[in-house]
């Protein structure tokens, strides 16, 4: 109707709207309206309302608009306040928690965001892991590089969030490549690339931060396109896609499946993941960062505590082991026990049950190991293999027993501690 004004009578666009001939923008149910601020413009706008309202039915909630004017008349203003209803706002006011101004956005004006993104880290518990959120100066167990990786390369499949946001940035990057039929991209043209090639434009140094950001992130893609088409993927770009590309390929790890079976509880799970990094802080551990430890074995006190040693050359965790198969009626490995799992030839359900005690095992002498630092008391091995085996009696129970065949039914059945 504002177009049609606009070429009848004597509406005029918003001056930074005129090119494009914009006038209005809307997303779900709330609407922005533009206009330039003469009298006649204004007046067109309301009887905008009025028809679209007695058209459709539906009415415009005065009490919850607010109408913003920029070197506009104090008559004039009060006026068509009093016509219209609404209430006069000031700039700046947040919309989707983005502050929406004249100017362009300060990182002052963003630190709202920020905030509540660091908080929302560390509701996640992201206390254990590197947080990139300021204050936070905790050294992390595994460096942040591998955490990022996916589970078959060895990480913990989260996504590195520096490389994510590049390629999410990348898909404006690809609009404007691709001249997508889209609002902003047209609004890119026409007020930033005015007729200029994409594959040309340098930004320039006093444009805003945002444009800068999305020109630098045009500038990392550049190698994944040719002539203006992204030739990373054939199906066109996606930011699942470049973002693989982003982070290159890397080898696969022969211990991922042992580790993240579906058998293992999820915290024996992590201390594998932990173990295969070689990232417990280990006596021996802490006397390389030049701590107060003399090195030795807190369980057994006859040499030096390392990884291999706990798992399973220490007298204790041998008994544990032990205990164990006697317990459990399996032959489990008494060593080496990460090659152990890797190379198990068993039948695949019985070597992710074995799989699963020995992870159990090994969480469970690190929990007494750490006992043992801070209580000076540990419990009996046979005690021990109990919490095990209840451990996996859970986890079998957990199991949807409809998944499996009579064959394995059969033979867990058989298990002495079923």
């Amino acid at each position: 109707m504002l177009k049609y004004a606009a070429t009848k009578y004597q509406f005029k666009y918003h001056p930074l709207c005129k090119e494009l001939k914009i006038t209005n923008l809307m997303f779900a149910d709330d609407a922005l309206m533009f206009s330039n601020g003469d009298a006649v413009s204004m007046m067109l706008l309301l009887k905008s309302f009025s028809t679209f309202s007695k058209t459709s039915g539906l009415k415009v909630s005065s009490s919850k608009s607010n109408a913003y004017f920029n070197r506009v008349n104090e008559e004039l203003k009060s006026d068509f306040l009093s016509v219209s209803g609404f209430k006069e706002g000031k700039l700046p006011f947040r919309y989707l928690g983005m502050p929406i101004q004249t100017t362009r956005l300060k990182k002052k004006d963003c630190e709202c965001l920020v905030d509540k993104i660091c908080n929302r880290i560390h509701s996640y518990g992201a206390r254990k892991l590197d947080s990139p959120c300021a204050g936070y100066r905790r050294s992390p167990l595994v460096a942040w590089d591998t955490i990022c990786r996916p589970k078959q390369e060895g990480g913990l499949g989260l996504k590195n969030q520096e490389l994510w946001n590049i390629a999410m940035v990348g898909r404006l990057v690809d609009w404007i490549a691709t001249k997508k039929e889209s609002l902003w991209v047209q609004w890119v043209n026409a007020n930033y690339l005015k007729g200029s090639s994409w594959q040309d434009y340098t930004a320039p140094s006093n444009s805003s931060w945002v444009w800068r950001r999305i020109f630098k992130v045009k500038q990392v893609l550049a190698n994944g396109y040719s002539q203006g088409v992204w030739q990373v993927q054939q199906a066109g770009y996606t930011p699942a896609g470049c973002y693989e590309w982003l982070r290159g390929a890397r080898t696969k790890v022969e211990w991922h499946n042992a580790i993240w079976e579906c058998w293992n509880l999820p915290k024996h799970r992590f201390m594998g993941w932990l173990i295969t990094h070689k990232s417990l802080h280990t006596n021996s551990r802490l006397k390389g960062f030049e701590m107060n430890v003399d090195g030795m074995c807190f369980l057994c006190g006859q040499a030096e505590e390392t990884q291999k040693h706990l798992f399973f050359e220490c007298a204790f965790s041998r008994r544990v082991i032990q205990e164990l198969m006697k317990t459990s009626g399996l032959r489990l490995p008494d060593s080496d026990v990460l090659h152990w799992c890797i190379h198990n030839t068993d039948l695949k359900k019985q070597r992710k049950v074995k799989n699963a005690l020995v992870l159990s095992a090994m969480y469970q002498v690190w929990q007494q190991r750490n006992k043992s630092r801070i209580e000076q008391l540990v419990l009996r091995p046979s005690r021990i293999a109990l919490l095990i085996i209840d451990d996996m009696k859970k986890r079998i129970k957990e199991r949807d027993k409809r998944k499996l065949t009579a064959h394995k039914l059969d033979w867990l059945g058989r298990l002495s501690f079923i």
